[in-house]
């Protein structure tokens, strides 16, 4: 099951196509069975045992210049005491990374990610602030084409519509869906690392909060996006930008400040492999009296094989949000709350077709709100079979 503590979804799409595959269609099916000691994310906990049953599909095809490449799975979650919190998730990304000559090419895209989150709600009856336990849905569809200029130069424009709702009325972002359009350029050096600088406007909605009363914004986002391999065993890649985001006749949600994200991967050994990163996004409050919320994200994850059947990995994230420019008297002014988590998986693979796993996690929600926090811990076990 995903984590309950959600982060947001990118402000600004990239395009950027993994490396060139050997042809793949593979289906797979999935059993999973878990006891989450908390599943209300309620300070006072109640536990529950969960059972999944998965189906996906992967496909991968070069066709001349063509590429199409799609990974869809579908999962069903059931609550063994608790069935009011049964639910269902598609989550799908499927691509056409086209190419009309060498020089001139791009990517047909679309992203879908669902997930169960947690947020403390304000809004749904006054007076009564309480844990909410929701499906997060995040889509990404995007039309992007690249025009190489000789070697080195690089111009690209684009179009991109994205939103984030959950299925519980009073999100903390308001739900907002972004059509977008988008141009830039960049340089790529004979050594793989390159710079890119983009310029993005937009035309969005809410779809909670003050939805319908005059919800509509426009933003304009300015980044640079950085790849950057420092050796071999090394890469480093990162986006740096400012949003800005204006609602027509209602200055008090307008905001802006700095996002951006940054990745590290390093080869250690053979064995051995070391991911992090850092993320930071601004996000509307659905309040009509305005302010946002900044979050801010790390995460560290080391890999370990040592041997070619088994994998074991840790993992550790923190989430802070906190909600700017709130009118005094608001509950939400002031508010900070962090989120996190550890983790820890086991994989076995005794064969190409078959492959076990075992995974145990600990959350903890701090928070300045009364009746905000809670801890949680989840153990799990998997068995996944590929055809």
């Amino acid at each position: 099951m995903p984590g309950t503590y959600g982060g947001m979804p990118s402000t600004t799409p990239t395009s950027s196509a993994p490396s060139t595959p050997a042809n793949i269609f593979q289906f797979r099916a999935g059993l999973g069975v878990e006891h989450d000691s908390n599943v209300f994310r309620q300070p006072a906990a109640q536990s529950d045992t969960i059972g999944s049953l998965s189906v996906g599909f992967k496909a991968d095809r070069r066709i001349g210049l063509q590429r199409f490449r799609g990974d869809i799975e579908a999962t069903a979650y059931k609550f063994r005491n608790f069935s009011t919190l049964d639910y269902n998730t598609l989550n799908y990304n499927v691509a056409w990374d086209w190419s009309f000559t060498p020089a001139l090419h791009g990517v047909i895209s679309a992203d879908r990610r669902q997930y169960r989150e947690t947020y403390f709600d304000t809004t749904t009856v006054p007076g009564f602030t309480t844990n909410r336990v929701g499906r997060r849905t995040e889509r990404t569809e995007l039309a992007e084409g690249v025009y190489e200029l000789g070697a080195a130069w690089r111009l690209l424009a684009g179009v991109a519509h994205t939103s984030s709702k959950s299925s519980e009325p009073g999100s903390w972002d308001a739900s907002p869906s972004v059509n977008s359009a988008h141009v830039g350029a960049g340089y790529e050096f004979a050594s793989g690392r390159s710079i890119t600088a983009r310029l993005r406007r937009g035309d969005g909605e809410y779809s909670e909060g003050f939805a319908g009363a005059g919800g509509d914004f426009r933003e304009t986002e300015a980044d640079v996006l950085v790849k950057w391999p420092l050796t071999g065993k090394t890469a480093v890649e990162g986006r740096l930008g400012r949003l800005e985001r204006t609602h027509s006749g209602a200055p008090q949600r307008d905001f802006d400040g700095f996002v951006g994200n940054a990745s590290l991967s390093w080869d250690i050994t053979g064995k051995t492999r070391l991911q992090a990163g850092l993320a930071r996004n601004l996000n509307a409050t659905g309040q009509a009296t305005g302010g946002y919320v900044q979050s801010t994200q790390v995460w560290i994850g080391p890999r370990w094989t040592p041997t070619a059947l088994t994998a074991v990995n840790l993992r550790y994230e923190r989430t802070a949000r906190d909600w700017r420019d709130v009118t005094a008297g608001s509950i939400d002014a002031g508010r900070h709350e962090i989120g996190q988590a550890v983790m820890a998986g086991f994989e076995y693979t005794p064969r190409s077709s078959l492959a076990f796993g075992a995974s145990l996690r600990n959350e903890r929600l701090k928070s300045n709100l009364i009746n905000s926090g809670y801890r949680a811990t989840i153990f799990g076990v998997t068995a996944k079979a590929y055809f």
